[in-house]
């Protein structure tokens, strides 16, 4: 079968997280990506342990399936280079800094004149626009920005930081969902585009119910735990030996739990009569729950809601949740033939589509491992080429 993206020629410019998952995510639909790096230094996510032979994990986990080269975009030569990528290419995606392609004399003006059809995605902290367009940041500091940190944590504990990358890996899907909005726009008209996305603009709009909650009714929505500032019972709770979540999240839900906890007297309750005397009684029945909830093991409990029809689920640790029967059945785990790492094992591609599948074509690459491939199909000599080396253009 050929996969969705088939024959889409991308160029990834860009390091570290959102932009490279982006063109990762395109690359898993079939697209052809290379991977474009500074011969010194290179993406800074090959520095990130843990490693297995010098290769970083934070770099495998999000540059599968792209052929690398290096390219020094500082030098003419490494331009004009780049110039003859983009007159065949469908997509470039980038992550610089505001102003630095268009310092490079590389800016969507000037390379939309070489290729038409271009699509141009920019990935930038805060937009390209605006008092802030020229700050730099990381994903902590938006978290905190944008007030996602402001709403993680307990209540009378600090504000934490979440811990996964959520806001960076969400504004690579972004990326590659406006990257799928181009492609399809341009098969109706021909025409290329630039897009725009920003750590900024996606972790605000992640707030979604929260920040609509706050429009609507002035109330900041304020830390609270793992719960839920909406839907009470809507967190975890402690047993015996661990910790389960529970989803009481609607009346019938909740009257299963109670039923499955032997407790059909807080259904007579007018204090739990629904789920907002619930939210506002929070205080009260959170503990009635836990004090029944803490007299079962972890496992015990778990059967027992699950066959009454109750969403719950076990805290795993990460080596519990990867061995899964489930992740094994879904293929979420798969191994890929790498040069250098026997045995590497990366995770799956969580998109199954029935008619255009994705696949795991290629290994992270090594740095450079393509250059004078992509250099010799460009019509690069190999005396050419090595005066591309002398010239550190790459």
């Amino acid at each position: 079968m050929t996969s969705a993206l088939a024959g889409v020629k991308v160029l990834d410019l860009s390091r570290v997280l959102a932009g490279p998952y982006c063109a990762m995510l395109l690359a898993d639909m079939g697209a052809e990506v290379l991977k474009i790096e500074e011969p010194d230094g290179g993406d800074e996510s090959r520095t990130w342990p843990p490693f297995a032979a010098g290769e970083a994990a934070g770099y495998l986990s999000m540059n599968r399936n792209k052929r690398d080269m290096t390219l020094n975009l500082k030098t003419p030569e490494g331009r004009d280079v780049l110039k003859r990528l983009v007159a065949t290419a469908d997509v470039v995606i980038e992550n610089f800094r505001t102003g630095t392609m268009e310092a490079f004399g590389l800016g969507y003006d000037v390379l939309r004149q070489i290729n038409p059809r271009l699509i141009y995605c920019a990935v930038s902290v805060f937009g390209r626009s605006g008092p802030y367009k020229d700050k730099v940041g990381y994903e902590a500091l938006m978290q905190a920005f944008s007030g996602v940190m402001s709403i993680t944590g307990e209540p009378e504990g600090p504000p934490l930081r979440c811990g996964v990358s959520f806001i960076d890996l969400s504004t690579g899907l972004m990326a590659a969902y406006g990257v799928v909005n181009a492609l399809f726009h341009r098969e109706r008209t021909g025409q290329g585009q630039q897009l725009e996305v920003s750590l900024f603009e996606t972790a605000l709009s992640l707030m979604s119910y929260h920040a609509v909650g706050y429009l609507l009714g002035g109330q900041v929505p304020q830390r609270q735990g793992s719960g839920h500032p909406m839907i009470v019972p809507y967190q975890v709770f402690r047993t015996q030996d661990g910790e389960i979540f529970i989803a009481g999240s609607n009346q019938r839900l909740w009257t299963l739990l109670c039923q499955a906890l032997r407790r059909g007297d807080l259904l007579q309750d007018p204090r739990f009569s629904s789920n907002a005397e619930r939210v506002n009684h929070r205080h009260i029945i959170v503990p009635i729950l836990q004090e029944e909830i803490r007299q079962y093991p972890t496992a015990e409990l778990h059967e027992i809601l699950d066959k009454a029809g109750v969403p719950c689920a076990p805290v795993n640790t990460l080596d519990n949740v990867l061995t899964d029967p489930q992740t094994l059945a879904r293929q979420m785990v798969i191994d890929v033939p790498h040069p250098l790492i026997p045995h590497l094992k990366l995770l799956g591609i969580p998109i199954k589509l029935d008619q255009t599948p994705g696949d795991i074509r290629l290994a992270p690459p090594l740095k450079g491992q393509h250059t004078e491939e992509v250099l010799r199909d460009l019509g690069f000599s190999t005396a050419d080429i090595e005066r591309l080396h002398a010239q550190k253009a790459i």
